[in-house]
């Protein structure tokens, strides 16, 4: 591993139960000298990509947050899909979210919602539970082949709270990818449904995103489930379509 890769891996350190963080503790995870970690907490103070918080602990930096605006302005899924996700919100009056599965990790990159009424456990750029809800599972359920089975044994084999083995996992899959969508219940939040369908690149024919309508399971009751379903499943296709004719750049939703 590279002097970057070293420096740059301390950001690896940080997730929802660690917002912040101290040099000593950096250098014990790490396995680096005293002086070393707290030369690169140094080195990414400067660059802004960590800024201390109180005294001696240091959280993630403004230019963390520069990065973010800046990716929102040109990130694919989003361009072609943002006025989608807000139209099928304002349609049903449910949350649309758009998901990404990357490096092991599910997270949501955006979240349109009619009101803000929701209160939800794993919003914009908290790190979704593997296989549980139903943007993880439309993710995870449409990669191919052997990488199917490897993640499972890297995030599911070995849980005790797993309620899968090989088996079910596959034939679980198996109908979410026959299916073409997948919609569960009270998985991340009690008394949410949700209902989410992949986003498969034309040029490559692969998942590079769900897209997943959220609300109470009472509100659920009062729409026909079906029709949700074919509007979320219609709205990752012109997404797929707009995708291979990207509309020009301009200025992200605040």
């Amino acid at each position: 591993m590279s002097s970057l890769s070293k420096l740059l891996s301390v950001l690896d350190l940080f997730g929802p139960a660690t917002l912040k963080i101290d040099p000593d503790t950096i250098a014990e995870r790490m396995g680096l000298s005293r002086a070393t970690a707290y030369r690169y907490v140094k080195e990414l103070c400067e660059a802004g990509l960590l800024t201390r918080v109180d005294a001696g602990h240091y959280g993630l930096g403004p230019r963390v947050i520069e990065l973010d605006w800046m990716m929102r302005q040109y990130d694919p899924i989003l361009l072609a899909g943002r006025e989608l996700m807000h139209e099928l919100s304002a349609q049903t009056g449910l949350a649309v979210f758009a998901s990404v599965f990357y490096d092991g990790r599910i997270i949501n990159t955006y979240i349109a919602e009619p009101t803000d009424t929701y209160h939800f456990s794993f919003g914009r750029g908290h790190p979704l539970p593997f296989f549980r809800g139903a943007q993880s599972k439309v993710l995870i359920a449409f990669q191919k082949g052997r990488r199917l089975q490897r993640l499972f044994e890297e995030h599911l084999a070995g849980d005790p709270d797993s309620p899968y083995d090989w088996a079910s996992f596959a034939k679980a899959t198996k109908k979410i990818r026959k299916d073409g969508y997948c919609m569960t219940h009270d998985e991340l939040n009690l008394g949410l449904t949700g209902i989410a369908a992949p986003i498969i690149q034309p040029d490559i024919d692969e998942v590079i995103g769900s897209l997943s309508a959220v609300g109470s399971t009472q509100s659920f009751k009062l729409l026909r489930q079906e029709t949700v379903i074919e509007m979320v499943m219609d709205t990752t296709r012109r997404i797929a379509d707009n995708l291979r004719n990207p509309p020009p750049l301009g200025p992200a939703d605040a």
